[in-house]
């Protein structure tokens, strides 16, 4: 039975191998048919469409005209276009190092060296090296001479305008009588020599105190004159002085301040100062529109003013005389400000930058003196270090510039000539050439040529970019 069964079953395998067979054979002839038919229908197709198109198009020409190669315009790179120098740096306000050479005679060598990137970039020295070569030992060795008299320090103009100065005085000395002390008309025909043009008729004009007084003092003896206080009140002697420099047409102008007080208490400790609100004083004594004070321009060219030493002083005074002893803190002179202090100087100050931008023009060349400190400094001086934020920003308001000669001379006590003024030598010399300085920028000296322009071309050049107060 299973045999019959066997061979039942052997022509049903054969029938479905021979379907399967032809199933397959059937899709093959099918692919092929299709693609054959597919083929031509699409060629037409394509055909057509080319046709189509060809019909919106121009009539082909029968000459063939080749397409032209398109050569690729080379746009040439521009030069790069140099930026226009824009140098409005003043070195005295830069971070640097004051040179005083070690002999004193040789104090007119004093120099300010700003750290310029210059500097920052030189090649360190030997003995900076790591790891080290050998035993470290620092000596007071000269600076050498690339950074002595680089590019970036300022001018000496103290010393250009004493060899100046001591040259004419020696070519006139024949032609003018002893009968009478030479004038500015004397030397008029000497006016641009030396590089000076600028110099000729260029007033200067401080508000301040005797450390102002004891600058403009030197000042005019290391130019051979003298200063002359031409108010003869014993009270008021010492409220103006005057230093002519009849050679160079140059005259500074110095009227005393007295501090911030309204009026003279019965504790001042002067006996015969009789004025001591500077409204008095200006309208009393300094009368600043009668001295010789008009440059070219009908106005002074450079202004300096501060107000510190003297608050400071009646500050300690009123305080011992106004509270008991033992009082604290208000009868100590090692104190800081109190509020009611600070609030009565920031007015009065006010009041003394607004009369300069009244009496002479806000966009006159004003400059907010920065305070000294005495020699022997510690707590007594923290009063003045307060005065001089107060000064610098009320300066900034006003649109004043800060004068730094203080900051650049602090701490160095062997300087002074006494406890509290900076004496005839280093101090004395950049002090000098500061006012220079600013003189020729705001003379609009047009020196340095390119790389200190705009700097040199008068105050209102870089007035915006400096008249900040300072960030000390």
């Amino acid at each position: 039975m299973s045999v019959v069964a066997q061979l039942s079953s052997r022509p049903a395998l054969r029938i479905w191998t021979l379907a399967a067979v032809g199933v397959f054979f059937f899709f093959l002839l099918f692919t092929f048919y299709s693609d054959s038919v597919r083929s031509p229908v699409e060629y037409a197709h394509a055909k057509a469409q080319q046709y189509c198109d060809s019909s919106h198009q121009a009539p082909l020409s029968f000459t063939q005209t080749p397409t032209p190669t398109r050569t690729p315009e080379i746009i040439p790179t521009p030069e790069p276009t140099p930026e226009a120098i824009h140098n409005c740096q003043d070195p005295y306000r830069r971070p640097g190092y004051l040179y005083i050479p070690n002999e004193k005679n040789s104090y007119r060598d004093t120099t300010w060296i700003p750290f310029t990137s210059e500097y920052l970039d030189s090649e360190p020295p030997e003995y900076a090296s790591y790891p080290p070569k050998h035993e470290l030992v620092f000596n007071d060795t000269a600076v050498e001479p690339g950074f002595l008299n680089a590019d970036g320090n300022p001018q000496q103009w103290m010393r250009m305008a004493k060899l100046e100065n001591r040259r004419r005085l020696h070519e006139k000395a024949g032609t003018i009588p002893p009968t009478r002390n030479a004038t500015v008309d004397d030397y008029v025909d000497m006016k641009d020599d030396g590089g000076l043009g600028w110099l000729w008729g260029r007033r200067v004009v401080m508000f301040g105190d005797s450390v102002d007084r004891y600058m403009t003092t030197y000042f005019c003896q290391e130019l051979g004159n003298h200063i002359h206080f031409p108010i003869t009140d014993k009270s008021g002697r010492m409220a103006k002085g005057i230093c002519e420099v009849p050679a160079l047409n140059l005259t500074l102008v110095y009227l005393h301040s007295v501090g911030s007080f309204t009026y003279r208490p019965d504790w001042w400790w002067i006996e015969n100062l009789k004025n001591v609100a500077w409204e008095e004083r200006w309208n009393i004594l300094w009368k600043p529109h009668q001295a010789p004070i008009q440059g070219p321009s009908g106005r002074p060219d450079l202004i300096l003013w501060q107000n510190g030493l003297w608050d400071q002083r009646a500050f300690w005074e009123g305080g011992s005389a106004m509270h008991q002893e033992g009082d604290g803190p208000m009868t100590l002179k090692h104190r800081k400000m109190a509020w009611e202090e600070v609030r009565f100087v920031t007015a009065r100050i006010k009041k003394i930058a607004k009369r300069l931008n009244d009496e002479f023009g806000e966009d006159a060349p004003i400059m907010f003196r920065g305070l000294t400190v005495h020699r022997e400094t510690g707590m007594g001086d923290a009063i003045m270090v307060e005065m001089d934020r107060l000064g610098r920003a009320v300066a900034e308001q006003a649109g004043h510039e800060v004068f730094e000669w203080a900051r650049l001379i602090q701490l160095l006590g062997s300087l002074y000539n006494d406890g509290l003024h900076p004496g005839q030598g280093a101090a004395s010399w950049l002090w000098g050439n500061m006012v220079l300085e600013y003189l020729a920028r705001s003379a609009g000296a047009e020196i340095g040529g390119e790389a200190r322009s705009p700097y040199f071309q008068g105050w209102e050049a870089c007035h915006k970019e400096l008249s900040g107060w300072g960030g000390r």
